[in-house]
């Protein structure tokens, strides 16, 4: 569970940095699904990383 804990903070700051660059930059972002699934499986991982030290 401390993982998937871990994974979803990760998710959601970097979900709030990516807001805060497009509202700064006043631009879009669009993110296909073929790029999104591998950051999402990369976050757990790293999350998974960390909570096995």
């Amino acid at each position: 569970m401390e993982t998937f804990g871990r994974g979803c903070l990760y998710l959601i700051v970097g979900f709030i940095v990516l807001m805060l660059f497009v509202i700064m930059t006043q631009s879009t972002i669009h993110l296909p699904w073929f790029i999104l699934i591998p950051i999402i499986v990369f976050v757990f991982w790293l999350a998974r990383t960390k909570s096995k030290k």
